[in-house]
C-alpha cells in the first residue's frame, strides 16, 4: 500500500521525511513534491489547485493504478486531496483505500486567512504567519532562503483561499480520519466533526494538544493512528 503525502502551504516533500521512521517498513511512502519548491524549485508555482492538482496526477497517476493507496493531507494539502480525488475519479483512476485530513475545517466551510483575497499584499502575509509562529524567524544570512519560503508561501495562501468544495460538488467515497491541535488558533469556531459532510462514509476525528503544526511533537502518534487505522503494523 502506497501513502502519499500533501503539503501544508509553504511546504514541501522534506516536510514528511521524518514520518517515514514511525511507519511501517511494508508502506510505501511518497510525499508529492509541488511544483515551484523542494526538488521542484526551477519550476513555476501553481495559482490554481486544480492545475496543481492535474500536475500531480500526471506525476503520480502510475503508482496510484499501481497499487492501493491513502492520502495525508496537512492543511492546504487537505483541499488537494479533495481536488485529487475528484480528479482521479474524473480519470478513472482508483480512489483512495483513506483519506487522512490535517489541520483545517472542513472543506465546504470558510476558512480564508485574509478577506481580502488577492489584495494583500505579500508582506501582510508573512507577517501574519510570523506572528501567529508559523514561519521561522529571519536570521542573519538566511534573507535569500527566507524570501523564497515567504514567495512560496503568499502564492499558497492565496490558492488555498480561492479554492472551496461543498458536498454537493464533491464527497469522498472512504472512510476519513481527522487530525488537529486543541490549541490551532486557525481553527477557532470551527467544529472538525464538519469533515463528516464531504465523505459517503465514516468520519472518526482525533484531537492533539497543540497549535497547527501539532504533529510535530506528535509524530510518533500519528503515525501509530495511521497504521491502526490501515490494519498495517509492520
Amino acid at each position: 500500500m502506497i501513502l502519499f503525502f500533501l503539503p501544508h502551504a509553504g511546504g514541501s516533500a522534506k516536510s514528511y521525511c521524518s514520518f517515514k521512521r514511525f511507519l511501517p517498513a511494508s508502506l510505501t511512502v511518497i510525499p508529492m513534491e509541488i511544483s515551484g519548491r523542494g526538488t521542484r524549485s526551477s519550476e513555476p508555482l501553481f495559482s490554481d489547485v486544480s492545475d496543481c492538482c492535474k500536475d500531480l496526477i500526471e506525476r503520480h497517476g502510475d503508482a496510484m493504478t499501481s497499487d492501493e493507496y491513502v492520502i495525508f493531507g496537512h492543511s492546504m494539502g487537505t483541499l488537494l486531496a479533495c481536488e485529487l480525488v475528484r480528479q482521479a475519479r474524473e480519470k478513472g483512476i482508483p480512489e483512495p483505500k483513506h483519506v487522512f485530513l490535517s489541520g483545517r475545517c472542513s472543506a465546504d466551510e470558510e476558512a480564508m486567512i485574509f478577506r481580502s483575497g488577492n489584495d494583500t499584499s505579500d508582506e501582510e502575509i508573512t507577517k501574519f504567519f510570523f506572528s501567529k509562529s508559523l514561519l521561522p524567524k529571519p536570521t542573519a544570512g538566511a534573507e535569500e532562503l527566507m524570501a523564497m519560503l515567504s514567495r512560496i508561501l503568499c502564492a499558497d495562501v492565496r490558492m488555498a483561499d480561492r479554492c472551496r468544495f461543498t458536498p454537493d460538488d464533491f464527497r469522498f467515497r472512504c472512510n476519513v480520519t481527522v487530525l488537529y491541535g486543541s490549541d490551532d488558533k486557525m481553527l477557532n469556531g470551527f467544529d472538525m466533526n464538519g469533515w463528516q459532510r464531504m465523505t459517503d462514509g465514516k468520519c472518526t476525528v482525533h484531537s492533539f494538544l497543540g497549535g497547527h503544526f501539532y504533529y510535530q511533537e506528535h509524530k510518533e502518534a500519528v503515525c501509530t493512528i495511521i497504521s491502526e487505522t490501515l490494519g498495517i503494523t509492520a
